[in-house]
């Protein structure tokens, strides 16, 4: 990946003369990864610089090609076997050396092994700065699954409570994490953000000529992994009553794939006005394509483990507006709000809300023009690197204590 100035400068040397101390993470997966914490974890890493430390629960550092580019020494702890999503790091001459170290280290949750690290960190060196990264809150749920992930957050909680501070994606999280007992002033929010080429490319992008003359269809985007949560079936669902003509391109791959493609053809069978295409999972280019080709993207998480959306950005920054649910302890409702679209933001009403924007392609155009404007006053990656820095080096920023700075 390309190094940029802004980038650069919190690499190289603070006002003090002196070069900001790297920090290390560690994180559950292997970056930088397809999922969300991955990539968050990736972009920290491409600025702090230090080593990014994973137990490697999917085995991913042996088998997988990188998605992109990762430019800082990675590490792999030595581990216990993975039961479900329970992994431990073993007793290791890795894992003194990262318990023993002075620099500063930054651990994602949620994870039990990453928890008990960052609290055994915090233990051996009490003046260390150990920080965390809160991803998500999970879901309540009945069962062993469910009471074995209460009493993790709980402990979880407690310990973040106790950390040098704590980062997470949007004011929805924070308030949350307020209200759960953490001090606010430790609380800071940093929208999550696309890579430097990433948000280069969409910026500069145009849309093709043909998609601003009057266009009878919709066509409207679906990018994720095919899994159980994502909910791609709602939008089938939801797409199959809207009586415009439309059509959904689905970007991603996952184990639902032929389930949901089995309920497309069951779907569209007697229903001329809609098509469905999968296309797997694309390179950044063509999922490029994609965006520019689109009129809206859709998000139909129906769980708090979908806290942000960083495909929302993706679709933002091209100039399109997405739709995402607001839930109990996520922020993915709070990244695509735009003032001139007001709906419920769940599940039931997003049938209305396809119909009313298929009717409307006018109003459709208008919200793409804000879902960009929103992305660059809020979202931008120079928004988020000045952001990261008054973090990193609380010693260059004027405004203490550093938190979300709500722009527009």
């Amino acid at each position: 990946m390309k190094s940029v100035p802004g980038e650069q400068r919190l690499l190289e040397q603070s006002p003090l003369e002196q070069r900001p101390q790297p920090i290390q993470q560690l994180l559950r997966e292997w970056p930088p990864g397809y999922g969300g914490v991955e990539r968050v974890a990736h972009e920290l890493a491409m600025v702090w610089g230090g080593a990014v430390w994973s137990l490697d629960a999917q085995g991913c550092s042996l088998s997988e090609q990188d998605a992109i580019p990762a430019g800082y020494p990675r590490r792999r702890l030595a581990r216990t076997p993975a039961l479900g999503r329970l992994v431990l790091p073993l007793p290791s001459a890795g894992l003194w050396l990262l318990l023993r170290s002075h620099q500063p280290l930054h651990g994602h949750l949620p994870s039990i092994g990453v928890l008990l690290v960052l609290l055994l960190a915090r233990l051996l060196r009490p003046r260390r700065r150990v920080t965390a990264h809160w991803h998500f809150f999970f879901e309540p749920a009945s069962g062993f699954k469910g009471r074995f992930f209460g009493v993790y957050q709980w402990l979880a909680l407690r310990v973040v409570s106790w950390l040098s501070g704590v980062i997470t994606t949007s004011p929805s999280l924070k308030a949350e994490l307020v209200r759960c007992g953490c001090r606010s002033e430790r609380v800071t929010v940093l929208p999550c953000c696309l890579s430097h080429d990433q948000e280069a490319a969409a910026l500069v992008a145009t849309r093709p000529l043909s998609q601003m003359q009057a266009n009878p269809a919709m066509h409207v985007l679906f990018i994720g992994r095919l899994g159980s949560y994502k909910r791609l079936d709602w939008l089938l669902h939801s797409l199959a009553s809207v009586e415009s003509s439309w059509s959904l391109d689905v970007v991603g791959d996952g184990p639902r794939r032929a389930g949901f493609e089995a309920l497309s053809d069951q779907l569209t069978a007697s229903r001329p006005n809609g098509v469905v295409r999968f296309h797997g999972r694309l390179s950044e280019a063509d999922k490029l394509s994609q965006l520019l080709a689109a009129d809206l993207l859709v998000l139909p998480s129906e769980s708090s483990n979908e806290a942000f959306g960083i495909v929302q950005l993706e679709a933002m920054a091209a100039g399109l507006p997405a739709l995402a649910f607001q839930r109990w302890r996520s922020g993915m409702g709070w990244v695509c709000e735009l003032a001139d679209l007001d709906w419920s933001q769940t599940p039931e009403d997003l049938p209305l809300v396809l119909q009313k924007l298929a009717d409307d392609p006018v109003l459709l155009r208008h919200l793409g023009v804000q879902a960009r404007v929103r992305y660059e006053q809020l979202f931008c990656r120079k928004i988020w690197l000045d952001q990261l820095e008054c973090w990193s080096n609380p010693m260059t920023c004027s405004q203490t204590p550093v938190g979300f700075r709500a722009r527009g």
